[in-house]
Order: structure tokens, then C-alpha cells, then sequence
């Protein structure tokens, strides 16, 4: 009887290999679906598009891209953890969707560390300190000044709660050992037109959105969130120059299919995204607007994003951060 269950059980290996082999031998077949969970025009949804091109001209597949905002980020998550684990639907997250909503949701309706399989990290992207073009604030150190001595303290902006301009804010109003007051926006544009206009005092955000006032004049950047300056801003010194490298949060993207889509299936798809990001036609569209393309292997974007939860939820939850 023991001998008949051991041939039973190596025959299903057998047959359940052989499905994943075959599945992977014919991957894909039809087309694939891009899940984006912001509206369309965003970084995100750049991202995505221009990757998809990539992928439909290696695989000889459509790929189409379905924008799915909302819910901060619940709609898309939710849709491709309904979706079967077969490949089909690839997601193009970010930091909030990814790994700190986890914190942001006492009653989260995905869990990114068992619902999702990460395919590969996209790019990373230093973020600016900026204030309005007339600000009193001419460096980082007149902007703390000026929260530890002004009456009412100052205002920061925010792309939403639980973003990195929150944790930034957070953050920083905890080192400087002064409280600051947190205004949340429904993204970077949004709050950026209310600091240009001196609504609020600073934001913490995106060099692709933010570099772009800084450039035209419109703001001006104090203090950049990267480890070495950037060729895009050359003048302006980064958070660790400064003294605030523990404050740093950092903005990146990657994208995930569903927990339990097959490893060889995993694996093509890195393969031709990372071959995406790493081409001079693409790379370029986004190295130009200042942010690091950053490819990985799955095993290492996993790891990173359960370091990125480990870090950050335990600082939100101290802050009383919540969208509930």
C-alpha cells in the first residue's frame, strides 16, 4: 500500500510538472492585460505603456493597459487577486500599493506579501524638498528653523496619507522635535499647485513631477532624497549631506503577477520587462526625468519589498497613520 501511495504521489509530480512545463512552453498564448492602479498619465501608467510596447513586440502578443484607480490602489489589487495565476495580468505598483497600505489599512483587502508573486523593481526616484519660488526658506536649514520657531509651526502637503510625502513630514516633524501639520492630496499635482501658490509651506515629492516647477522656476528645491546629488540639480545638496539620511523615504515602482503563477512563466516575464527598462529607447524616456532604472531578479524584488513593509508600517502605525 505504501509502495502504490509513493508511485501515486510521484506520478502527480510528474503530471503537475509537466503542465507547468507545458504552460511555459506555450506562454503566451493570447494577450496580456496591464494592470495600472492610478488613472492614466501618471508615472505609473508612463511606465506601463511604454513597457507594454516592449513586451507586444517580444512575445507577438497585445498587451493592453487597464487603468483601475481607487480604493487606494484596492480596485486594481483586488481585480488581479481574483484573476487567475496564470500570467496574464501583470501589475505595475508603487510604494503605497506594494508595501505601505499594509500599514495604512487596519483592514487591508490584499496582502502584497501572499498575494502577490513579484516579477521585477522598475526604477527608483530620488524626491525634492520644494517650497514656493518666493518662500522665506533659501535652505534646508532655514525650513527647519522655521518650523522649530514660527508660531503655528508650518504645513506640508502630501500626494495622500500614507505616502512618501507623509512619511516624510512625519518624519522629519519627529527629528526636528517640533509638530508640523500634514495636509493629503490626491497626488503630487495637486498639493505642488498649492505650494507654488503658498497655500502650504513645503512637499517632499517625485523628481519627475516636482523637477519640472523647479526647472521653470515656479518652486525651488531645498534639499534632494538620494544618496549622491543629481546631474538634474547639481546645486541642490541631498538629505544625507544634510544630516537626515534616516528620513529618506524612497519612491520606486515594480511590477507582480499572482501568488502561484508558475516560476518558468515568472521568469519570461522579468526577462523581457527587465530587457524593456534596460533599452536605451525606454530607459531614456525616464532617466530624463531624473529617476534610477532599477531592475531585479523576483527573489530580490520580494525581499525588497517585505524590507520596505518591515521598515515603514511600524513607523505608521506609531504615527497613527490610517485611511480607515
Amino acid at each position: 500500500m505504501k509502495k502504490a501511495m509513493t508511485r501515486l504521489l510521484q506520478a502527480a509530480t510528474l503530471v503537475l510538472a509537466a503542465a507547468t512545463t507545458a504552460h511555459a512552453d506555450t506562454y503566451p498564448s493570447r494577450s496580456i492585460t496591464l494592470i495600472v492602479p492610478y488613472a492614466a498619465g501618471g508615472l505609473t501608467d508612463q511606465l506601463a505603456r511604454e513597457v507594454g510596447v516592449h513586451m507586444s513586440n517580444a512575445l507577438k502578443q497585445p498587451v493592453v493597459v487597464d487603468n483601475r484607480p481607487g480604493g487606494a490602489a484596492q480596485i486594481a489589487m483586488n481585480l488581479l487577486k481574483t484573476a487567475p495565476a496564470d500570467g496574464y495580468n501583470v501589475l505595475f505598483g508603487d510604494v503605497p500599493s506594494m508595501a505601505t497600505n499594509v500599514g495604512l489599512f487596519k483592514k487591508l483587502s490584499y496582502d502584497p506579501r501572499k498575494d502577490l508573486q513579484p516579477v521585477t523593481q522598475l526604477i527608483v526616484s530620488p524626491a525634492l524638498v520644494v517650497v514656493p519660488n518666493n518662500s522665506p526658506y533659501n535652505s534646508f536649514a532655514d525650513l527647519v528653523k522655521g518650523a522649530q520657531t514660527r508660531a503655528g509651526g508650518l504645513t506640508y502637503a502630501s500626494q495622500g496619507v500614507g505616502t512618501g510625502g507623509h512619511l516624510f513630514g512625519t518624519l522629519l516633524s519627529k527629528k526636528i522635535g517640533t509638530p508640523m501639520a500634514h495636509v493629503a492630496y490626491r497626488g503630487s499635482m495637486p498639493g505642488l499647485t498649492d505650494v507654488m501658490s503658498g497655500q502650504v509651506d513645503f512637499m517632499y515629492d517625485a523628481v519627475p513631477t516636482s523637477g519640472a516647477f523647479v526647472k521653470g522656476a515656479k518652486m525651488r528645491a531645498l534639499a534632494i532624497g538620494a544618496d549622491q546629488r543629481s546631474p538634474l540639480f547639481p546645486d541642490v545638496p541631498t538629505l544625507k549631506e544634510l544630516g537626515y539620511a534616516s528620513i529618506v523615504p524612497t519612491f520606486w515602482w515594480g511590477t507582480a503577477v499572482k501568488a502561484g503563477t508558475p516560476a518558468p512563466v515568472v521568469d519570461r516575464l522579468q526577462q523581457v520587462i527587465n530587457e524593456a527598462m534596460q533599452s536605451p529607447a525606454v530607459a531614456s524616456k525616464f532617466t530624463s526625468q531624473g529617476v534610477i532604472v532599477h531592475t531585479s531578479s523576483p527573489a530580490a524584488f520580494s525581499a525588497y519589498i517585505d524590507s520596505e513593509i518591515a521598515r515603514w508600517v511600524p513607523i505608521m502605525r506609531e504615527a497613527n497613520m490610517s485611511a480607515d
